[in-house]
């Protein structure tokens, strides 16, 4: 074997142990290339219905004892802010001292109580609802790392920082727990806001630790076909309307505006919420 041979092989050998340390070392990484494997193949399908529909105004749907009015499908981001003074419906869960958003309370209970079923270790919370002061704060102290005034979830109660003991922010991903939350928490009505492979569309790096409420079936479609929040908006074109299976239901979900409403004829129940982009986002569950 000649010199330039050598010197070849010697760098590629390097490269290979250097690759294959920065897998063994970074959890991350490791995590991300596992994930990436195990989805390939995997979506949940979701197609426009034909669903027989009749049109219904906004004080009709308030008055249907089937439907409940959240904030959970507001999309808050650089583009799309809180308005000054935004006020959500915030509750303490459990006594904990933790405040979240109404509509995530029962989801985030189901949630926490799976993980000590499975792992037998509390889900904690790190940050949760962030009054418009504590934003601020925030921003002093992380910087840039921080959301800017009203483009933070957080404000609206949505976002939960969680970690189990010994595991927070990316250490999150080095216990079992924390990989069992990042695979498994759209079953419950959460996402991982941020994914390593949504970066372009959120401008955000992965944040396997921060987990968002958007309900069902919302967080499976979007787990299941590798989306953002972001990409999830632009897939619902307003006024139609789409059918899918999951959570062992049949829905229907249209995104709307103006003042009145195309529903499907019957449902069982439905959740509407504003999407802060001058919409509605109205989900129905067919049973």
């Amino acid at each position: 074997m000649n010199k330039k041979r050598v010197i070849i092989a010697a760098v590629v050998i390097a490269a290979v142990a250097a690759a294959a340390a920065l897998l063994y070392f970074d959890d991350t990484l490791r995590y991300e290339i596992k994930d990436s494997i195990s989805r390939i193949g995997e979506s949940l399908e979701i197609e426009e219905s034909d669903a027989e529909t009749v049109t219904v105004s906004f004080d009709d749907l308030t008055e249907d004892e089937r439907v409940i009015f959240d904030r959970s499908m507001m999309l808050i981001n650089a583009d799309f802010q809180l308005e000054d003074g935004f006020v959500p419906d915030i509750v303490e869960y459990k006594d904990t001292g933790v405040y979240l958003n109404s509509c995530a309370s029962e989801a985030f209970a189901d949630l926490s109580a799976d993980v000590m079923s499975r792992f037998g270790e509390t889900l904690y919370v790190s940050s949760s609802y962030r009054t418009a002061e504590e934003q601020r704060q925030e921003i002093e102290e992380a910087g840039d790392v921080a959301q800017q005034l009203g483009a933070s979830e957080h404000q609206a109660g949505l976002a939960l920082d969680v970690y189990v003991k010994f595991f927070a922010g990316e250490g999150f991903l080095k216990s079992e727990t924390g990989r069992w939350v990042n695979e498994n928490c759209d079953r419950y009505g959460f996402i991982i806001r941020y994914p390593y492979y949504g970066t372009a569309e959120t401008g955000i790096g992965y944040e396997p630790w921060h987990i968002r409420y958007i309900g069902l079936p919302h967080s499976e479609i979007i787990a299941e076909n590798s989306m953002t929040l972001e990409g999830y908006y632009s897939s619902l074109e307003i006024g139609k309307l789409y059918s899918c299976r999951a959570g062992g239901n049949s829905w229907i979900i249209t995104r709307q505006s103006g003042g009145t409403f195309d529903i499907p004829k019957k449902f069982k129940s439905a959740v509407v919420s504003p999407d802060n982009t001058g919409g509605y986002i109205l989900t129905f569950n067919l049973g």
